[in-house]
């Protein structure tokens, strides 16, 4: 089973850098978006050193024969495993950075990345920035965001639609980088042919609601074309943030 991929980062239409980075890559089954904070180009490191830190250890670990830089938690699967030390070295990678360079010692980033084995996926996240499956019933998210916001909405006492315009939105209560107690996410999902895997940053999110999303993306086969029309409608509808989209889907097996 193969997959079919594509991706784009935009800066948005407020924004002065792009903070953003994000990684295509189907030989892995690897697909991942991180967001930089920090301002300036401190973000744009961080989210830089999170996508080349996952790659590099995603790859090494394609044998299990080696010997882990942490604990293994048995709990968890060996891909599960992979993304979440994956994600542990990138914190590390991150404040080592930092302490070479005080200067971007505010510099963190959130990440959302999807590891595939065949239609099976790995998802782990830290932070807001998010992971979507979009099949022929709707939208669904399937990450929690790391964010005040979200806790009040999980505690009752915000309403969805209360938390999309609250001040305190863009609040994250984890991510890479920031030198606490680290909570990666890890959880397990198999992708049917007919559904397709919506990694974004919170510049899209934040931007357009779900149905909105769901509604761009129904429209074409095109994934290139629907990442771009995404983009797009982040752009029209104030492009505050810098706006990332990866759409995966499934190919059925040659015969």
């Amino acid at each position: 089973m193969g997959i079919h991929a594509a991706g784009n980062t935009d800066v948005g239409c407020v924004r002065k850098h792009n903070e953003d980075s994000f990684l295509v890559d189907s030989g892995l089954g690897l697909f991942m978006v991180a967001d930089g904070l920090g301002g300036h180009a401190a973000g744009e490191v961080a989210s830089q050193i999170v996508v080349e830190t996952v790659a590099r250890f995603v790859g090494e670990t394609l044998e299990k024969d080696r010997t882990w830089p942490v604990e293994y938690d048995p709990s968890l699967s060996y891909d599960g495993n992979r993304l979440k030390v994956a994600l542990l070295l990138s914190d590390q990678a991150i404040a080592e950075d930092i302490r070479r360079n005080p200067e971007r010692e505010t510099m963190g980033s959130t990440v959302v990345v999807g590891l595939f084995h065949g239609p099976k996926l790995t998802l782990a996240h830290v932070g807001d920035s998010r992971a979507y499956v979009l099949g022929p019933d709707g939208i669904r998210q399937v990450t929690r965001d790391h964010s005040w916001v979200a806790e009040q909405v999980a505690n009752g006492i915000l309403t969805p639609s209360e938390a999309r315009v609250h001040p305190f939105r863009n609040v994250i209560t984890q991510a890479l980088g920031n030198g606490g107690d680290l909570d990666v996410e890890v959880q397990n999902l198999e992708l049917s042919k007919s559904e397709r895997l919506l990694l974004c940053s919170d510049g899209l999110s934040g931007m357009i609601g779900d149905k909105q999303i769901w509604d761009i993306v129904k429209q074409t086969d095109d994934l290139n074309l629907a990442v771009e029309s995404l983009i797009n409608a982040a752009r029209e509808h104030g492009g505050e943030d810098n706006i990332t989209v990866i759409l995966v889907g499934l190919e059925p097996d040659e015969k």
